[in-house]
């Protein structure tokens, strides 16, 4: 790498430039773990009706068709996800473990926005999960559901109603799988989790 030297009488000026850019810079990551901080929840679904978002089939990385209506009668963990999202990537393990403590209770259904299906097999053959993992190959989807952000997870209910949601990569370690059926209770809009997230968010038309 060469490193060239401020063009001459410019020293001051470029001096200036560089400490104006130092504490913008600061600023911004400033910004950004605030923004962090007060998502630090697991929040109440809040897109139009409760009733709203609808029902999917899609294929997981062999081809078969998976439909969200099997899942009826249990709570099901609806997380949308991308290979090339640090947070997602980071997140993974977790939801894994839970979908393990849980024991059949909690169901956990990836699903990898906008990717090849050959890209998802081998992330999957490098993380291997025992949830299940599906494609949604044209973010259809996605935008059905109001995804913009990745990590986002929404939570069903028994009855495959969204109740809770996660714009954010999210503390899973923490939550109870026997008490999630209490969060997502009549009164789940007043009494969100506070489990911690973190980090950042990515978005969706990143990659």
């Amino acid at each position: 790498m060469t490193f060239r030297a401020a063009p001459a009488g410019r020293g001051a000026e470029f001096f200036l430039k560089t400490a104006l850019a130092g504490f913008l810079g600061v600023l911004a990551a400033v910004v950004v773990l605030h923004a962090s901080a007060a998502a630090d929840e697991l929040a109440p679904w809040q897109q139009g009706s409760i009733h709203s978002v609808p029902l999917f089939t899609l294929p997981n990385a062999s081809g078969a068709d998976i439909p969200l209506a099997d899942q009826r009668g249990h709570i099901v963990l609806v997380h949308f996800f991308a290979t090339w999202c640090d947070h997602c990537r980071e997140e993974f393990p977790a939801l894994n473990r839970l979908s393990a403590r849980a024991g059949g209770k909690v169901k956990v259904i990836a699903i990898s926005v906008g990717e090849a299906d050959l890209r998802v097999r081998h992330f999957l053959e490098k993380m291997p999960v025992d949830f299940t993992v599906l494609l949604d190959r044209h973010r259809a989807t996605a935008k059905a559901w109001g995804v913009s952000m990745l990590p986002t997870t929404i939570v069903l209910d028994a009855n495959l109603r969204p109740r809770l949601v996660a714009e954010s990569e999210f503390a899973w370690d923490s939550v109870d799988p026997d008490k999630l059926n209490d969060m997502l209770s009549v009164n789940a809009s007043e009494k969100a989790a506070t489990t911690p997230q973190a980090k950042t968010k990515q978005k969706l038309e990143g990659g």
